[in-house]
């Protein structure tokens, strides 16, 4: 156990009093001021979040995922699926989560969409593991543009079944095309020859799935709400992040860390890739944002949309603050939750279902931890 000596409790400090120093300056070189919150007006808005559960055994990972939306009524999705190992898998299964999130939220009637997150980092998420080399393969491989465009197609199609089965509350099954028998069919179908290459053409296509997604949510009203940001808006070419210089700028203007919010504009710098075009919501998006303090004291989160957050909006977002944060997404974030006793019970289920055959890839290295 580590004791509190002399040496650290300095070292400390002089690190504190370094940053301090250093939002000083900066701050007092900024020319954006806090403006006091509106009073709030009445609208409708719904809460997204999602969450996941995964196991890895050892033949097979088995996860679960869930996404709520949270307003005038709470609408869900629930999917159960596996893959084969793979190297990225907790990537694949984190983009799996979000496309459940954005199918929720293309699919609201209220006013007003909130995701939790950044909308910068929902488009600057391509799969790292899908690089130019994997492209170059699948091009030589596979009639890709075309494959593109059906696939596109169909998923258009898609979205209806799983907007009846959201509606009628029955949204439990594993909703990403690329699992269906369909993705097997267009795949057969868009060789150019005998070779294929299965694996790295459905990772691509889980990601054309994932931009689908966000292109649809784009159509709708749609404020992200990032809870912690490390952003550099006001603090360029700093080791400081935007969040402390914005404390000190409300403790310099107000005296206190009073409720507000300050305009800016981000920058988005990364470019996507070349089947982006065919997603003119997320080509010709625009982002803008701001910074909020919804309650005297409480934390500051980064608002994001691809719409001007005027001041309008930020009013009808205080109607649904509740101690410094947004009562959508809290309900949200609680009807996603998904417990680890229910994601045991779910796999349980599900492995005393199989044929005994296949117990030696049903092996969970944490077994003996957990006894």
């Amino acid at each position: 156990m580590w004791r509190l000596s002399d040496e650290l409790l300095s070292e400390f400090e002089r690190n504190l009093e370094e940053s301090y120093n250093s939002v000083v300056n900066i701050a007092r070189n900024i020319k954006h001021r806090w403006r006091d919150l509106p009073e709030p007006q009445p609208c409708s808005v719904c809460g997204v979040d999602g969450s996941r559960g995964l196991e890895r055994l050892s033949g097979i990972v088995f996860y679960v995922i869930s996404a709520a939306s949270v307003g005038e009524d709470i609408r869900e999705i629930h999917e159960v699926s596996t893959l084969r190992p793979h190297v990225h898998i907790e990537e694949r299964v984190r983009l799996h989560m979000h496309i459940s999130e954005f199918r929720l939220g293309s699919l609201a009637e209220e006013e007003i969409v909130l995701m939790d997150g950044t909308l910068r980092g929902a488009i600057i998420r391509p799969p790292a593991y899908i690089d130019r080399d994997i492209y170059t393969t699948l091009s030589e491989l596979y009639d890709l543009d075309g494959l593109i465009d059906d696939f596109i197609m169909v998923l258009d199609r898609w979205y209806g079944e799983i907007a009846e089965d959201v509606i009628k509350g029955v949204a439990r099954k594993d909703y990403l095309l690329t699992r269906s028998e369909y993705f097997d069919k267009i795949e057969r179908g868009c060789r150019k020859g005998k070779i294929e290459d299965k694996n790295n053409l459905m990772i691509l296509m889980e990601y054309i799935e994932y931009l689908h997604a966000l292109n649809r949510l784009l159509e709708k009203d749609v404020v992200f709400v990032a809870k912690s940001f490390y952003t550099n808006e006001f603090t360029p070419n700093s080791f400081i992040t935007d969040a402390a210089v914005l404390d000190f700028m409300a403790r310099e203007q107000f005296g206190e860390e009073r409720a507000g919010f300050i305009h800016f504009k981000p920058d988005l710098r990364k470019s996507l890739p070349w089947y982006a075009k065919k997603f003119n919501n997320l080509t010709k998006t625009e982002i803008f944002g701001a910074f909020v303090r919804f309650a005297d004291g409480a934390n500051i989160y980064m608002l994001e949309s691809s719409k001007p957050i005027e001041e309008e909006t930020i009013a009808k977002l205080c109607s649904f603050e509740a101690e410094g944060y947004l009562i959508p997404l809290i309900h949200a974030h609680r009807h996603a939750e998904i417990k680890r006793k229910e994601l045991k019970n779910i796999m349980s289920a599900m492995l005393s279902a199989v044929d005994p055959k296949y117990s030696f890839l049903l092996k969970r290295g944490r077994e003996p931890l957990e006894r």
